[in-house]
């Protein structure tokens, strides 16, 4: 009767949660406010170009193509600002007692960018094409999914191993993206993104910009935008002085405009600077696997000899929240604060002995050139002296800082990480189970039997109680364990210029390009 009733709960929350709409961002820290934008007649060509850190063409070998900022493709669900999941290509979705079979119902009306119609077959063949290529599962929506079954038109069975109680979290966004079947090929690798978004995918130059164009038949509410040109800057001091020469209209990613570059922007009378938290966690991660920290008790010394407030305040310059829990506040349903603080003194007991090793500390440029993680790094540098560390600094470029970390061949390292399910097995199940693909790909060699058996436990949790009450416990015991350390949540800065109306990021810090529009002046 009981297991009855957790079920209950979970399909009565589960209706809950798609009879919500909730509009705006209320999270947000000044978030532009909306304007009304005049006749079309009077306004200029509505074409936008914005800058970012990165390149958002994924291209064939990558799940989506395209990155999802790019508002080119859509997936069942996508999260609201509280993290929970709303309808986007999915009208509902319904689990059966145990949670094992979801019946998804699709949205009506649906068309894709070559025109095929979204129905219960398209969906499937998206499934199959996961299935049959696992590389493209990039969050392991699918690990333990049996079979898709098409039982009408507009309605599709999935049917997993186990039960899957968070399965309309992990459809979401990035977690499902369904293109027509006419993009992909017989190996799955997309080669035209066909999306069903607000925008189309219109050409590609290599490292210079990613041309979208307006799509006309968008389901929804037509984007005034008629073309979005993303052009990758990867040095921030050129991206913003592309804004400040009017080279480009915006800088609308995470990691965009530096906090020391707010003021500048600030000061410029043509542009705008705005905030918001983001979903985005920056961590201090550590190899467990190797002398000097695989001890536990020098893994907390570290963290705790960490000012997490004095990073926000000197080197974030207020934009940035000190991370007192293990992932984004933003996902109240389940974070724990206050677990994570600074204390020297303490640090100082639990390092005795440490002294005169040597720690080699890694920092990729590509992420320097988004976030202040070499000022970052020489505060760790700095802190780890007290502990008697020696800390040796090394920039590498992306692709070695990676290939070094899942060789193991570093000892400390920093890198962000986004919430993007809403579901805590995101951050759990891919980065401390033993064989978390976090866990083996960033060469993080934690291991842990009780965190493993408490992580499967948690995933198949029907019972939200439950479920809240694994996932707190989880968080303890990884302040303790501190197989690695959360830092700062992130605080995005964006900035455009004046011209630019109705342009803010959401929590996952994708532009609002449905909603945009160019002013006469």
């Amino acid at each position: 009767m009981a297991g009855r009733k957790a079920i209950v709960t979970v399909i009565l929350l589960v209706l809950l949660v798609f009879s919500l709409f909730m509009p705006g961002c209320k999270n947000a820290a000044r978030q532009a406010v909306p304007e009304s934008p005049k006749d079309d007649t009077s306004l200029p060509p509505q074409e936008l170009v914005i800058g970012i850190g990165r390149n958002f063409y994924e291209g064939p070998e990558s799940a989506v193509f395209l990155h999802g900022s790019t508002g080119v493709w859509e997936s069942l669900t996508y999260l609201s600002e509280d993290m929970l999941p709303k309808p986007q290509l999915a009208l509902s979705l319904t689990p059966n007692q145990e949670a094992t079979r979801w019946t998804v119902r699709l949205r009506p009306g649906v068309r894709f960018h070559d025109g095929t119609p979204l129905t219960a077959e398209v969906v499937k063949a998206n499934v199959d094409r996961v299935l049959k290529n696992p590389k493209f599962d990039s969050y392991g929506t699918f690990l333990k999914l049996e079979k898709a079954e098409v039982s009408g038109e507009m309605e599709i069975v999935f049917v997993f191993s186990q039960p899957e109680p968070a399965f309309p979290l992990k459809v979401n966004y990035h977690g499902f993206p369904v293109f027509s079947p006419a993009s992909f090929d017989a190996d799955g690798k997309i080669t035209v993104p066909y999306g069903s978004g607000p925008f189309k995918y219109y050409d590609y130059i290599k490292d210079e910009a990613l041309i979208l164009v307006r799509n006309e038949d968008y389901w929804g509410e037509k984007p005034r935008l008629e073309k979005v040109t993303f052009k990758p800057v990867p040095d921030p001091s050129t991206r913003l002085a592309a804004l400040q020469a009017g080279e480009i209209d915006a800088i609308a990613d995470v990691g965009g405009v530096l906090p020391v570059q707010a003021a500048i922007v600030e000061k410029d009378p043509g542009l705008e600077l705005r905030s918001r938290l983001v979903t985005t966690t920056h961590y201090l991660l550590f190899n467990n696997q190797k002398p000097p920290f695989n001890q536990t008790d020098l893994r907390r010394a570290v963290s705790l000899v960490l000012d997490r407030q004095l990073v926000v305040n000197e080197l974030l310059a207020g934009y940035g929240e000190p991370a007192d829990c293990f992932f984004t506040p933003l996902a109240r349903e389940y974070v724990v604060r206050g677990l994570w603080q600074s204390d020297r003194q303490k640090a100082q007991v639990l390092a005795a002995g440490a002294g005169g090793q040597k720690v080699l500390l890694l920092v990729s440029s590509a992420l320097a050139n988004r976030w202040p993680y070499k000022p970052l790094a020489e505060i760790l540098q700095a802190k780890l002296s007290e502990l008697g560390l020696q800390v040796e600094i090394q920039m590498l470029e992306a692709g070695a800082w990676a290939e070094a970390l899942k060789n193991g061949n570093y000892n400390l390292t920093l890198t962000p990480y986004t919430f993007m399910t809403g579901d805590p097995d995101f951050v759990f199940g891919r980065w401390l189970l033993s064989g978390g693909q976090m866990n083996i790909s960033r060469g993080l060699g934690y291991s842990n039997a009780e965190v493993d058996r408490l992580t499967g436990a948690a995933a198949m949790e029907s019972d939200p109680v439950k479920r809240k009450e694994l996932y707190a416990l989880l968080q303890e015991i990884v302040s303790k364990e501190v197989p690695m350390a959360p830092v700062f949540h992130d605080v995005t800065l964006y900035a455009y210029r004046k011209k630019v109306k109705d342009l803010t990021l959401d929590a996952y810090f994708r532009p609002s390009l449905e909603k945009a529009w160019i002013a006469a002046h």
